[in-house]
């Protein structure tokens, strides 16, 4: 019992540690997404704070299995340095009696992860988009209300110039407007004029448009000096969809479903007919949703089978150097990738059941995890689990 208090002593600091170091990797990776945000709606401590705040949590699905598993690569290394490894077997304190204190901890992260993901993760989303539609309500207004200028160009409207010769008193009426891309729209070359304009509804309802009356377009094309010119009565931009994109991409911006908490993830799924009933768009929808539900349950088992493998990572052989586990730990870490990758493909293409494409990964990791603990706990401290002259068989087969 005091050595599985150790374990716990030695795991715990190393796997906070280790967890807060990942999560500084992750907000310092998201600078670059975020440096557009901060420059549409200025530099203040909640336009930095919050949406790394909605960032961060989501990401603890992720960060928690990396993090224990590099706990446990730390803490393993920790003691086969210092002797402490040799010091149990030779007290008959086995590998798989370590392996305990270990998978209590990994069992434990697992349900912390599984609800992060489950949780966190479309709350994150949910959150995120709820503070942009506030602060474009809010930058929309300083815009329309403070920016715009009777007879002067407004060059950062959501990525448009835009231009109107009068404004009612009232600000939502515009008369001999223009409205073109700007710097940032360098895939759209066009230029909107229209005698008349306006503004109507709000960002809160997510009804926020501007309409243009008895106008005309100029579109033309880089490669030619050809014009397009094409009239209209009425034109309308959804404005609230074009921030949208502009923040999260037009794809990102149309998948409701990851912001759905559990239960109305799952009454999504299942208010989709039979699926093959559904068409091409609506079935590539449900089986994304359904996949995903599952491999939010999922993943977050990487905190056992990742800890199995850095067990064994983590007991030193110096004939293959200190980093050798650091190395193997990556690996495993691209493998463990990989494996989703590949099964997540299979699963949005419907060539595989959603919980077996979510399981399969773990399962394969975790039998060669456990195998790799079961040989290194039959074997002298000075052998590696990985070497293929002690697998079970290898030799009565190369004898035969």
């Amino acid at each position: 019992m005091t050595l599985f208090f150790y374990f716990l002593k030695e795991l715990l600091p190393q796997f906070f540690t280790t967890l807060c170091v990942l999560s500084a990797v992750i907000v310092i990776s998201q600078l670059i997404r975020l440096s557009e945000v901060l420059v549409t709606f200025g530099l203040t401590a909640e336009n930095i704070l919050l949406p790394f705040l909605f960032i961060m949590l989501p990401f603890l699905a992720f960060t928690i299995p990396i993090a224990f598993m590099f706990a446990v690569l730390l803490a393993f290394s920790r003691f086969s340095a210092d002797g402490e490894y040799t010091a149990m077997l030779a007290s008959g304190y086995s590998l798989s009696r370590a392996a305990v204190p270990v998978l209590l901890i990994g069992t434990i992260l697992y349900g912390a992860a599984a609800y992060c993901a489950m949780n966190f993760e479309p709350w994150g989303r949910r959150e995120t988009i709820q503070f942009y539609h506030r602060k474009t309500q809010t930058e929309l207004d300083n815009m329309i209300k403070v920016k715009l200028k009777p007879g002067v160009f407004l060059d950062d409207f959501l990525g448009y110039v835009l231009y109107a010769e009068e404004i009612s008193q009232d600000r939502t009426q515009f008369k001999n407007v223009m409205l073109a891309p700007g710097s940032a729209s360098v895939n759209q070359n066009f230029t909107l004029l229209a005698p008349r304009g306006s503004v109507s509804g709000s960002v809160e309802t997510g009804d926020l448009r501007m309409e243009f009356a008895s106008g005309v377009i100029y579109t033309s094309q880089p490669s030619s000096d050809e014009t397009s010119v094409v009239r209209f009565e009425r034109s309308e931009l959804d404005l609230i969809r074009i921030f949208q994109e502009q923040i999260f991409g037009a794809d990102a911006a149309s998948d409701d479903y990851r912001s759905f908490r559990p239960v109305e993830l799952w009454n999504y799924i299942g208010q989709f007919p039979p699926e093959e009933t559904l068409n091409e768009q609506d079935r590539k929808v449900y089986l994304k949703a359904r996949y995903l539900f599952h491999q939010r349950l999922g993943l977050p088992f990487s905190c056992i089978t990742f800890a199995l493998f850095a067990m064994v990572l983590g007991i030193q052989d110096e004939r293959r150097g200190k980093g050798f586990g650091y190395l193997g730990s990556i690996l495993t870490i691209i493998l463990g990738y990989v494996f989703l990758m590949t099964f997540k493909f299979a699963a949005e293409k419907g060539q595989i059941a959603a919980p077996l494409a979510a399981w399969i990964p773990n399962l394969i990791l975790l039998g060669f995890g456990s195998f790799l603990v079961f040989q290194k706990n039959r074997l002298p401290p000075s052998e590696s689990a990985f070497d293929p002259r002690h697998f079970p068989g290898i030799k009565r087969f190369s004898k035969g």
